[in-house]
């Protein structure tokens, strides 16, 4: 006769450990290393520059300080609205926003999904605080909540700053774009 044998399926981290542990050991040792860029043009970088481009048109109708977007209501008056994902706002009036909000708008316009603002959120940060690393990419590795949460605050500090200008929010964008561009292009086999 024959018997079917079974085993109980193991779950959580022990699971996770074993399936790991399988395919380190089941690598060939002449298995490629993972690129340490992602590839030319990955979705990052996608992402990164079409949520950018359609940024620094928002900042380029109208930019803000000390509040996410200034709407236009149906009567012509403006209100502000101090939260990144608020509830009730009406996308299509909004005629100001700073640096994060107008990511925010920008990425909402391509898709209702907030994180396809992360990679955008990512390069500007490393543009303006990540250092000029040469060969580091521009977008980064996907980063925690909570990293992204600083980083956020860092440019909404940066974009709120008594002194800042427009211009300088357009020239960030102009440089983080430039950067990526000039990444992937570095980064295209010829």
């Amino acid at each position: 006769m024959n018997e079917a044998v079974t085993r109980r399926r193991q779950r959580g981290l022990p699971a996770w450990l074993g399936s790991a542990i399988e395919a380190l050991s089941s690598r060939s040792p002449a298995a490629p290393a993972p690129p340490p860029h992602p590839a030319p043009g990955s979705h990052r970088h996608q992402d990164a520059l079409a949520v950018l481009t359609a940024a620094r048109a928002v900042v380029g109708r109208g930019w803000t300080q000390h509040t996410w977007y200034v709407m236009e209501t149906p009567a012509g008056r403006r209100r502000t609205m101090s939260s990144i994902f608020p509830s009730r706002l009406d996308r299509t009036r909004v005629v100001e926003a700073c640096l994060v909000g107008a990511v925010m708008h920008a990425a909402w316009q391509q898709s209702p999904r907030p994180e396809h603002a992360y990679p955008a959120v990512d390069a500007l940060w490393y543009t303006l605080l990540g250092g000029g690393t040469p060969g580091a990419d521009p977008v980064g590795p996907m980063s925690a909540p909570p990293v992204r949460v600083a980083r956020v605050r860092d440019l909404t500090t940066w974009n709120d700053r008594p002194y800042r200008t427009r211009a300088e929010v357009l020239d960030l964008l102009d440089r983080t774009m430039a950067r990526i561009a000039d990444a992937d292009r570095r980064l295209t086999p010829r």
